[in-house]
């Protein structure tokens, strides 16, 4: 018999894929039909939840790409980027062999550091610091001076630290935030209602096929279940499972897997999350 699907597994979803799948189904469920057929208060519910999540995620990614975090993010991986090509150009081609040398030992110091500017913002932060640190001991800091980039450590910290005030502005209204409401939490309200307003619909439909055999409700049923059914199944397909063709009780794993940070096949530097 005809019904919606509900039990299935949501947790790998991407918040901006949980969004935008409740918000469809919600779409798909005129609140007429839901008035008419006897399950307003159920859709309701439903409707409450999708606006909670998605009021949350607005207000969480608004606040996660704010442009003076992304930009001063920017400006410090631009601002290390400039100097370490510097040094790789001085080791590379500079005619003087002394500054060829210079160059190639503050390379070294740029390139042991690993690819800093693709590490998270807080522990790139701690890796900025450590390779100034370093360029102020020898034999780096000689080094430098013989090239022309005795300056360097300064612009790099200042451009570090003009960053790290953004950030810790940023953590104190993480902080604050702490007790409102999560994604997470969110996520499983919208869930439980969602699959409260598939069980109230496939109820319906059911006594309607096996009792009042009403063509009007049975039309009416029909087509939210035909319409909520193709977005699960292209959500399903967007998360990388398959659709079962009737509800299930799947074993599912708890915890999605952690996404793996790509790589860089030339093994240099890529963007930060602010340049993603």
């Amino acid at each position: 018999m005809a019904g919606i699907i509900y039990d299935f597994y949501r947790g790998k979803a991407k918040n901006a894929q949980h969004v935008q799948f409740v918000t469809d189904v919600l779409a798909a469920v005129p609140e007429a039909v839901a008035t008419e057929r006897g399950f307003a208060a159920q859709r309701a519910a439903f409707a409450r939840a999708v606006d909670d999540e998605l009021a949350c995620f607005q207000k969480d990614r608004g606040y996660l790409e704010t442009p003076e975090v992304v930009n001063s993010d920017i400006f410090r991986d631009d601002t290390y980027m400039y100097h370490k090509q510097v040094a790789q150009a001085h080791a590379d081609y500079c005619p003087d062999a002394t500054k060829r040398a210079a160059g190639a030992t503050v390379a070294y110091l740029f390139r042991e550091a690993g690819q800093v500017i693709r590490a998270d913002y807080a522990s790139e932060t701690a890796k900025i610091s450590d390779v100034v640190e370093k360029m102020r001991q020898e034999p780096y800091a000689s080094a430098l001076e013989t090239i022309g980039m005795s300056g360097a450590a300064d612009e790099i910290e200042a451009a570090n630290q003009a960053f790290n005030e953004v950030y810790k502005k940023r953590a104190a209204k993480e902080y604050g935030r702490a007790a409102t409401a999560s994604m997470k939490e969110l996520r499983a309200a919208a869930d439980d209602a969602f699959d409260a307003l598939a069980q109230a619909i496939n109820a319906l439909y059911s006594v309607n096929e096996m009792v009042t055999k009403e063509e009007a409700t049975r039309e009416a049923l029909a087509k939210v279940i035909d319409d909520v059914n193709i977005l699960v199944t292209r959500f399903r397909k967007t998360i990388g499972k398959k659709t079962p063709s009737v509800p299930t009780d799947p074993t599912e794993p708890t915890d999605p897997e952690e996404p793996t940070e790509p790589t860089d096949p030339e093994g240099g530097e890529t963007e930060s999350p602010g340049r993603i």
